[in-house]
Formats: structure tokens, C-alpha cells, sequence
């Protein structure tokens, strides 16, 4: 997600793209997509290629649409395209009611549990949740901590 208001999130599609992966193709056939946050305890199902708009098990889901494409040509091999970022526009949020905060604006990270695919059969869990002070500015190169 690099944007709230719209909410726009940015996805990229690495690898040679003739032939594109089978989620690019769908989403540059339908113009659609859905953008699961997978939880540890679904990992596995995850690994295997599924053609469900949306699983209803995951915790958080986003339906979007899409706005664009770019495609980036290789630095070590030029003139061969390498990846593709796809840019996509939120349209609908599904997300589990004990995920969800008593305001109703953030996910549970301890709920959650995300999971990031690294490339490969490579994957990374996030376990660990911190909250860092933002530095704040009462004067022109003077920076104190503050919430």
C-alpha cells in the first residue's frame, strides 16, 4: 500500500515476462485482482497455485482494479524485460472482525501473523511488532522525540 486516499498499492511482477506469470496475465485480462495478506497458518495452501478470486479463510483481503502497468528492461541484460510493477486501486477491504481495532482503523499485527514470499521457496514471518517515537520539529534543525 503506498497510498491511502485513494488507496493504491503497488505490486511487482518479477522475472522474464514472455511468458508473464499467470497473475499478471489474469489481472492484464480482467483489469482485476485480489491481494491477500497471507497468515503463517495458511502458508502452505498458499504455495499451491489456486485460480479462487479471493480466499475466505485469510484474515485480510484487498479487491482492486487496475490502473497500470510498467514495464522495467533488465540493467545486465538490455533490451530483455525483467519485471513488471503493476499499479492497483483498493475497492473493496475484507478483513476478519478480530483482526480489526476497537477504533476500527488498523489491523492486529498479532492477529494477522503476515507472511512474505522472498522469492523461491523462500519465505519470512513477522513475529516481532515495535514502536519507534516519531522525531518531531519545534524549530528548524532541532529534533526531539515525541509521540
Amino acid at each position: 500500500m503506498v497510498n491511502f486516499d485513494p488507496p493504491i498499492i503497488v505490486v511487482g511482477i518479477t522475472g522474464e515476462p514472455n511468458p508473464p506469470k499467470d497473475s499478471l496475465c489474469n489481472i492484464l485480462e480482467t483489469g482485476e485482482c485480489v491481494v491477500n495478506t497471507v497468515s503463517e497458518h495458511h502458508v502452505e495452501a498458499v504455495n499451491h497455485s489456486v485460480k479462487a478470486p479471493r480466499v475466505k479463510e485469510l484474515i485480510f483481503s484487498i479487491e482492486a482494479k487496475l490502473v497500470e502497468t510498467r514495464e522495467w528492461e533488465s540493467r545486465a541484460n538490455p533490451g530483455r524485460k525483467s519485471d513488471v510493477m503493476v499499479i492497483l486501486d483498493g475497492t473493496t477491504f475484507w478483513a476478519r472482525e478480530d483482526a480489526i481495532n476497537d477504533e476500527r482503523s488498523l489491523l492486529d499485527p498479532a492477529v494477522l501473523r503476515p507472511v512474505a514470499r522472498l522469492g523461491g521457496i523462500s519465505y519470512m514471518r513477522a513475529t516481532t511488532m515495535m514502536e519507534i517515537p516519531r522525531p518531531s520539529v519545534d524549530r528548524p534543525g532541532n529534533f526531539s522525540i515525541g509521540v
